[in-house]
């Protein structure tokens, strides 16, 4: 197993971002809280599985992709479980950075908690302080890289843990109609300030949505395929599912990744009441 997404708290954020799930369905998931005892025992599972070699299959942990992760009720204890079993955590967060976490000493505890932690572009429309955030992560990551490499220079020398672990900052940029022309301005700003990685997402739309919601913000085929040559040609490392091929088989919200060679098939997810989902596709989980 690659990766375990948790679904803890879906229904919980303090941005309403207009593409996302919650805000196209209109009204709430209804899932609940994951407790904390159904994400440790889901964790505890896959991190006993082991390879031929002997090795932990389960790479990394990501908390909820809906809601907002960082206001789980639980997050700390979540985060001191995977650190406990060295298994780094995978986040994606609005980059209100709430509470605590917008200080400098929590944010340099998820840098060394984390393999990446990846910022919502979607949110710098909601949030004023959005842009002032991810600045303030990418400073306090350089400054743990600068300390990291002071301490090889001075010959400590040590396998990666979760006290030497530094993650990447990326961005994580839904794709629409109506962002398009703020793409180069966004580019340029994240390779000024060094951002690791910039994750090109195309919106995903539920079939609930009304038609107006769809022509208002659905990108097309001609649209895709511009991007896609225009964004693999930039100075920062870009990823996402849309450098995905139509080629897979099946019908998919991912963008045509379903069948044998989907790339998601080994990983799961946990919904709040420890049931578990296989597929990508949001429609299966968030749809009508």
């Amino acid at each position: 197993m690659r990766r375990v997404t948790l679904l803890t708290n879906p229904d919980v954020c303090n941005l309403r971002c207009p593409l996302c799930f919650l805000n196209q369905r209109a009204f709430a998931f209804g899932f609940g809280e994951m407790p904390f005892e159904v994400a440790r025992v889901a964790i505890e599972k896959y991190a006993a599985e082991r390879d031929a070699l002997g090795r932990r299959m389960l790479r990394e942990v990501i908390p909820s992709t809906m809601g907002e992760p960082l206001l789980y009720s639980h997050f700390d204890e979540l985060l001191e479980l995977c650190r406990a079993l060295e298994i780094p955590l995978n986040l994606t967060t609005n980059g209100t950075f709430p509470g605590k976490w917008g200080s400098d000493a929590a944010m340099e505890l998820l840098l060394r908690s984390c393999c990446d932690i990846k910022v919502s572009y979607l949110a710098s429309e909601q949030f004023d302080g959005w842009k002032a955030n991810v600045e303030k992560l990418v400073r306090v990551r350089d400054r743990l890289r600068e300390n990291a490499e002071s301490a090889g220079d001075a010959g400590v020398k040590c396998a990666e843990t979760a006290e030497s672990r530094v993650a990447t900052v990326s961005l994580q940029v839904t794709l629409h109609k109506k962002n398009l022309q703020d793409l180069p301005a966004l580019v340029s700003w994240a390779s000024a300030i060094g951002v690791d990685r910039i994750k090109w997402n195309k919106v995903v739309l539920l079939k609930c949505v009304p038609p107006e919601f769809r022509k208002e913000y659905e990108l097309t085929e001609d649209d895709v395929a511009l991007l896609r040559s225009r964004l693999k040609s930039t100075n920062v490392h870009c990823e996402g599912s849309l450098f995905f091929t139509d080629s897979h088989n099946g019908d998919c919200a991912m963008g045509g990744v379903c069948g044998d060679s989907c790339p998601f098939m080994d990983e799961i997810w946990i919904l709040p009441d420890g049931s578990e989902n296989h597929c990508p596709d949001p429609e299966h989980r968030f749809g009508m």
